[in-house]
């Protein structure tokens, strides 16, 4: 495609009436041999946007929003366009009077390639509610086109950081492997991997522990991380707070997520393996974050230790009366890699759950407080067909948009998975986000060939072999939790031709 490199004089002369702006809501991303539109994965309900978009766009459609990344009437951005592109004005005015004050989800075909716009993406510039962004139609000229693979060619969407792997509990049901003690990485290197996200217009940058309020440099951390608008919206943890630390994060308006699987010390002994002063000191930290008033939410993990009417009855009498409570998220325990109790030992049985299903039903219904109950999935296991473009459930990110940075520098595709060997694709502490998500092994692991599969897999023959892993979607960790390490090239247990698991992972 020819594109020109500068723009006519006449294009020089600008209208100041009726101007028009990107909506910055949306992000603009080129990868390549095509380019993207994203957006946050939420947005406050008076924004008339489409949240959480990723969609791959023809680069002209890009190239055509850059010219409205500040306010411009339709009529110069018509002649900007016609001359950059081209094209006639006519061509041009047809283009962007498709992007104008939209209402649904769009679709035009460029090249005989599909593009989906979500709605509004050009909005009169009293309309518009996030800073401005500034691109140019240069940043998306490529020299070959493909809108048909799945992975991100450049650099992941997302990064997510795990600052360390420490914890103040020990947890029956824990998530994470603690075995592995390493060096982390100095802050300074962790600025700079930041600034290259930037960089790269990588989307997210997420911080997972361990315990974040364990990391020395936290708030540190922090302010690098709104620095460059990769705020975190939420920050999980299990460390009793101080009113110090409290007091400091009243200044960022973000939301902590706070576990509470009893308010019975022994059973707290039991499931977390704390001390007696555990469970004051935890509800301490949340009569202070109503006090400084920060909202929060609470999670709730059962297991054959908790899994009482009695003891979530006094859970929700306790956070019934909380202000600043967004939600109480109770979950059914689910199998580890890495638990220090025996999932046979701890795991609900079906009639558990339903017993506590009844109960929370009963429940939300004479309540306000916002109760997001997570029950067994296990429907969603052995029952599709057609690959893993019809696996039922959220899709599966890991090394396909999303990349996972241990504390040490490590990067490995998915948090579950941590110093696993046969998952580590790269070191960011001596490589570059770029280099890492495209480095041998990140690439081999996700484009699989039939080879590297042994006999014992049904994907080794399978007649969809090449389509299915075309559309990444497979959850390793579900993998090795069912079938065990040595059998990592079993299909994802959502397939239908998946075999029974070999270890049970959520309540039977």
């Amino acid at each position: 495609m020819l594109v020109r490199h500068s723009y006519s004089k006449k294009c020089k002369e600008m209208r100041n009436d009726n101007r028009l702006i990107f909506n910055h809501f949306y992000k603009l991303r080129h990868d390549l041999k095509r380019s993207y539109i994203l957006s946050p994965g939420k947005v406050d309900a008076d924004k008339n946007v489409h949240a959480g978009i990723l969609s791959k766009i023809h680069p002209v459609y890009a190239m055509i929003l850059s010219f409205f990344s500040n306010p411009i009437t339709k009529e110069e951005a018509i002649l900007q366009v016609s001359d950059f592109l081209e094209i006639s004005e006519e061509e041009a005015e047809n283009l962007i009077s498709s992007f104008i004050e939209t209402d649904e989800i769009s679709y035009s075909e460029y090249g005989g390639i599909k593009n989906i716009f979500p709605r509004n993406m050009i909005i009169a510039e009293d309309e518009a509610f996030t800073d401005p962004v500034q691109y140019t139609p240069l940043q998306f000229v490529y020299d070959e086109l493909d809108l048909k693979r799945e992975r991100f060619f450049m650099a992941p969407k997302g990064i997510v950081f795990m600052v360390n792997n420490v914890c103040v509990t020990d947890c029956a049901y824990c998530y994470a492997d603690k075995s592995v003690v390493r060096k982390p990485m100095p802050f300074e290197r962790i600025k700079e991997l930041i600034k290259n996200a930037f960089d790269l217009k990588i989307m997210s940058f997420d911080i997972v522990g361990g315990e974040f309020f364990l990391y020395k440099e936290w708030k540190n951390l922090l302010d690098e991380l709104i620095k460059y608008d990769y705020k975190p919206v939420l920050i999980s943890t299990k460390v009793p707070l101080t009113e110090k630390e409290i007091s400091i994060m009243s200044d960022y308006n973000i939301s902590i997520q706070i576990s509470l699987d009893s308010l019975d010390r022994q059973e707290l002994v039991h499931i977390l393996n704390v001390k007696n002063d555990y469970l004051e000191k935890i509800k301490s930290t949340i009569e202070l974050l109503e006090q400084y008033n920060i909202k929060y939410q609470i999670a709730t993990v059962l297991t054959q230790y908790n899994a009482k009417i009695e003891t979530l009855e006094q859970i929700y009498d306790f956070l019934s009366d909380k202000k600043n409570i967004t939600r109480w998220e109770v979950r059914v325990g689910f199998k580890s890699l890495y638990s220090r109790d025996n999932f046979e030992k701890i795991r609900l049985s079906k009639e558990d759950v339903q017993r506590i299903d009844h109960w929370i039903n009963e429940i939300m219904q004479k309540t306000d407080l916002h109760i997001l109950w997570s029950p067994n999935e296990s429907n969603k296991y052995f029952n599709c067909e057609g690959g893993s473009r019809n696996f039922k459930g959220a899709r599966c990110s890991a090394n396909y948009s999303h990349m996972v940075i241990l504390p040490d520098g490590k990067v490995t595709i998915c948090e579950q998975l941590y110093w696993n060997p046969r998952f580590i694709i790269g070191d960011v502490s001596k490589q570059s986000i770029e280099e890492v998500w495209n480095s041998p092994r990140a690439l081999e692991l996700a484009f699989p060939k039939r080879e590297q599969f042994r006999d014992e897999s049904v994907c080794k023959e399978c007649a969809i072999f090449d389509d299915c892993f075309s559309y990444p979607n497979k959850c390793y960790a579900e993998v090795l939790k069912g079938y065990g390490d040595e059998n990592w090239d079993y299909p994802d247990p959502r397939c239908a031709k998946a075999p029974q698991f070999i270890n049970e992972l959520q309540a039977v």
